[in-house]
């Protein structure tokens, strides 16, 4: 981070100054407590198991120069007299004021910020446009999915002067939040990476979460791109919200100007065109990877870099934890895609289990969460799709995927299936059904938890191993 004055940070949010910290400065920003460092600016936010008021005086003792409270909370919290602390009326809103002054004030013009939303594929293109540039050149990602009114702030502030560039991700569940983010990051590259059936319940239809999404054009800098996956018709109406700056459209569809074609998918890696003129591998399996790494591509061109550079690292890409990351546990292959699920991100997991051609496939799906009035049908979908694909055996995790698979297992093609209430439940069918050249596909909503699945295999091979 930038030094910034407490001048600066008071102006930035509205506020006063406390008296002792006049003529101080922040080189840092933090909403949790047990990762203060000298001279941080410390946050408290008010959350579903904590409040950060109670954490004050501890940040202070830690180093932290000064603290933003809320004034609602001014009264209960006993500070001892003259503490450092900016009273404001909602810490969230005033770390979001701080930060977009940050962006617009602080970072210098230099620094291009990408801003990348979408249903599905935000965290894995976020990590591909990081992989690519930081070779060449110095910039900072949002880490993990900070992508929420707390998590974009924070990555703008990770950002120092000498940073090309800043990958910040940009979520939503509910309608308006595009909007409030995308002006905090003002980016000077757009990235839309999908359209699909994502947070139904605050949406109700692909139609306004189209609308949501491509609210993030709207605030485009100057003489910037935008890179938008056109796969899903949804998103066409909405192009027209991008006043300035280029605009550069990906995908398989035939109208796309940076068109992805001829994908092939085995379990350890995938292959594609761009263009017609340029061939990619990555080492992951997944057809539905291209069009993120195509996006990849464009963000990268757009900084200059060479085509064969850029495909280069791509092939030498690692996806992040619980992305179709591939393991080698006991002579079991296991995908784990487990971070989260909607259906269209089911049916691309449906899709890239399907290039295994040996061996059984063991498909594990967790519930779909946040999908509304639409949730029973979608999920007996997914499952349908499933049985269509004639997997070995199906293992549904959580009410919504034990009712839609006994309603249709009887109308299988000869699979076993299997149904669990919880993680750990599926936990124990696995460890006693997987065996050598098995392959394993876990997939769902996170709180589900399929992730703790993945460790628990990993931990019973440990085991053998140990004892071997």
């Amino acid at each position: 981070m930038i030094e910034m004055t407490m001048q600066q940070v008071a102006l930035a949010m509205n506020t006063r100054s406390p008296n002792r910290v006049d003529d101080g400065s922040i080189t840092s920003v933090s909403t949790d407590s047990r990762a203060i460092e000298a001279g941080a600016l410390f946050f408290a936010i008010v959350g579903e198991q904590f409040d950060g008021h109670d954490f004050v005086e501890q940040a202070l003792s830690s180093g932290a120069s000064a603290c933003v409270c809320a004034r609602f909370h001014q009264e209960q919290m006993n500070l001892s007299e003259g503490a450092p602390v900016f009273w404001v009326d909602d810490t969230v809103e005033a770390l979001g004021r701080l930060a977009a002054f940050y962006r617009r004030e602080i970072l210098p013009a230099s620094t291009i910020v990408i801003a990348v939303t979408g249903s599905n594929g935000k965290t894995t293109t976020k990590c591909m446009i990081d992989h690519v540039l930081s070779a060449v050149m110095k910039g900072v990602a949002s880490p993990k999915s900070f992508n929420n009114n707390i998590g974009v702030p924070l990555t703008l502030f990770l950002a120092d002067a000498d940073d090309r560039y800043v990958v910040a991700e940009v979520g939503t569940n509910a309608p308006g939040e595009i909007a409030q983010l995308s002006a905090i990051a003002s980016p000077d590259v757009a990235v839309i990476t999908s359209i699909g059936e994502a947070h139904l319940a605050g949406f109700g239809h692909t139609r306004a979460v189209a609308d949501e999404k491509t609210d993030l054009l709207s605030h485009i800098r100057p003489n910037g791109l935008s890179v938008i996956n056109v796969d899903r018709a949804e998103v066409l109406p909405y192009l027209d919200k991008q006043c300035v700056g280029k605009s550069l459209t990906v995908g398989t569809d035939p109208r796309a100007r940076l068109r992805v074609g001829d994908r092939i998918s085995e379990i350890d890696r995938s292959r594609f065109t761009i263009d017609d003129r340029f061939d990619v591998e990555l080492p992951l399996p997944g057809r539905h990877h291209a069009t993120n790494a195509a996006i990849a591509f464009a963000a990268a061109r757009w900084f200059g870099l060479d085509p064969k550079y850029i495909i280069d690292r791509l092939a030498r890409f690692s996806p992040p934890a619980g992305r179709t990351s591939r393991l080698q546990i006991d002579k079991v292959t296991i995908i784990d895609d487990t971070y989260n699920a909607n259906p269209a991100s089911m049916r691309a997991a449906i899709d890239t289990l399907s290039c295994q051609t040996r061996g059984r496939r063991v498909f594990v799906m967790g519930d779909m969460l946040e999908l509304g009035d639409a949730s029973a049908t979608l999920h007996r979908q997914i499952v349908q799709a499933a049985i269509d694909a004639r997997f070995e055996v199906l293992v549904g995790v959580g009410e919504k995927m034990k009712d839609a698979l006994g309603e249709l297992a009887s109308a299988g093609n000869g699979q076993r299936t299997i149904a669990c209430d919880t993680a750990d439940l599926a936990g124990d069918v696995l460890e006693e059904l997987l065996g050598p050249e098995d392959t394993v596909l876990l997939k769902g909503s996170r709180l589900l938890e399929l992730d703790r699945i993945v460790a628990r295999l990993g931990d019973r091979a440990k085991r053998k191993s140990a004892v071997a």
